[in-house]
């Protein structure tokens, strides 16, 4: 549409016009199948297209001349490059002209005048996504087309990098907001200007190199290193996806990951789900990337609910990925002290060896604090000795609701479940990934408890008071007439 603008021409682009894909807000070119004309001989039949990423609201120009003759210009610029996929995002403060035909690409220029900011028009975008959905369920007349499929956000097993040698171009983001910030720096909301994509960073104070030449420095490299080379070569559905990481020449590291909705202990904490019926999805979902991990070999280290991310499915249920691989560790290598107190295992305490099973342990405290069982998630917090700890974790393993998988929580981690026999004794095996006939069925003795006889120091004995786990949650008790599905 052709309007007004300043005593100039201006093309008025958005939703009211009707091009042929539901994601399309308008083609350009001079061929009759362009929503807008543009006359030249050196201008294509579609010169180009303005399209939006419904799914983190932002505005997409792909440039679909056969020359690549369609370029973004500006202050602050980001434009089509060669080796990628020729798309950008447009924004009020990002490639704010576009120009089009000639060798200099430069022959028909416009300059983009946005009607709102770069985050109202985001909430506008998704706001419309959800009346077209309202749309299609009514009238279901609208199909996706080809570009509905180019313009989607890659999926996790076509995205993944799985080795840190390959050359990749180097991903270009602008960040939206600080989500964290932890002792390998601080996680931002970001997006990918070249995908239009939402995507999480984590990102390094001051130059990562400085880091190697302290000893703590030292260690937190290493386990920043293990981070990445393990989630490097991990692709499981419960896992947090890997996209890339990048910097590593210049010590400016940047780690790129999917991004969540947010970590089940504040999912928990903000009261608006249901304890019961977090557990209940969670346990399979844990226990399937747990089963992954020692399969493959590797200690998480530190399972516990804030590494514990969601995302809300179309059904009404979560997606759960297990995250944060800083402290992971092959089987052979575990043994120094690490993780979260609270959550640790007993045979942490003393440097013996750790296996898989120190994962299991700190599940089922995990389950423990979500289900609130003896009001554990409300006390935790009071708790001023590991003996103490372990000796409220190993009481609740005869209490009804956690009677079901108390064979995780044994002292002894020779006589401790995996998570592959806990998915044969729930789910029938299902989403095993160890082999059937590998794994050793659960002994009837393996639940009970085992005297508290632990080769720890008086000092590492006190909890840490910096762990705060045991935050109220007002005076909501969870619900107590059933126990969790079979558990």
């Amino acid at each position: 549409m052709i309007v007004q603008h300043e005593n100039k021409l201006a093309l008025d682009i958005g939703f009211h016009i009707c091009s042929h894909s539901s994601n399309t807000l308008a083609t350009l070119g001079r061929g009759e199948n362009a929503d807008i004309f543009i006359d030249g001989s050196s201008i294509s039949r579609i010169q180009c297209s303005f399209e939006v990423n419904y799914d983190s609201g932002v505005v997409m120009l792909y440039d679909r001349s056969n020359a690549q003759s369609t370029q973004v210009f500006g202050d602050n610029v980001v434009p089509f490059e060669h080796g990628r996929p020729r798309r950008v995002v447009v924004s009020d403060e990002i490639n704010t002209t576009l120009g089009m035909g000639g060798v200099g690409c430069n022959l028909v220029l416009f300059q983009f005048k946005w009607h709102q900011g770069f985050s109202q028009t985001m909430d506008r975008i998704k706001a419309s996504h959800g009346l077209m959905n309202h749309v299609q369920a009514d009238h279901l007349r609208l199909a996706p087309t080809v570009d509905d499929v180019l313009s989607d956000v890659p999926s996790q097993r076509v995205t993944r990098i799985h080795t840190m040698g390959e050359r990749q171009p180097k991903i270009k983001y602008v960040t939206i907001e600080l989500i964290a910030t932890g002792a390998f720096g601080s996680v931002y909301k970001a997006l990918n200007l070249y995908t239009g994509s939402l995507m999480a960073v984590k990102t390094l104070p001051g130059s990562f190199s400085k880091m190697e030449s302290s000893p703590q420095g030292s260690q937190q490299y290493k386990a920043l290193k293990r981070e990445i080379e393990t989630l490097s070569r991990l692709s499981h559905p419960n896992i947090i996806d890997y996209i890339a990481s990048q910097g590593w020449e210049d010590g400016q590291v940047e780690i790129f990951m999917g991004l969540k909705e947010g970590n089940v202990e504040t999912l928990i904490e903000s009261g608006k789900a249901n304890p019961l019926e977090i557990a209940d999805s969670i346990f399979q979902q844990m226990l399937e990337a747990l089963d992954f991990l020692d399969f493959n070999g590797l200690v998480h280290r530190d399972v516990k609910p804030p590494n514990i991310l969601f995302t809300s499915r179309s059904d009404g249920q979560y997606l759960f990925q297990l995250t944060d691989f800083g402290l992971a560790n092959s089987v052979i290598s575990a043994r120094t002290y690490a993780g979260s107190p609270l959550f640790m295992a007993p045979e942490m305490f003393h440097g013996g060896p750790q296996t898989s099973k120190v994962d299991m342990w700190s599940f089922y405290v995990t389950m423990l604090w979500i289900l609130n069982v003896n009001q554990f998630r409300d006390r935790c917090n009071s708790f001023k000795t590991i003996e103490e700890t372990l000796e409220e974790i190993s009481k609740t393993s005869t209490t009804e609701r956690m009677s079901g998988i108390r064979e995780m929580a044994v002292l002894d981690p020779s006589l401790r479940a995996s998570a592959a026999q806990m998915l044969v004794k729930h789910f029938k095996g299902q989403g095993l990934v160890s082999p059937r006939n590998k794994i050793p069925p659960l002994e009837a003795s393996s639940g009970r408890r085992l005297p508290l006889r632990l080769n720890v120091s008086e000092e590492n004995q006190r909890m840490p008071r910096s762990q705060h786990y045991g935050q109220q949650i007002g005076n909501r008790r969870l619900r107590s007439q059933s126990a969790l599905r079979e558990i």
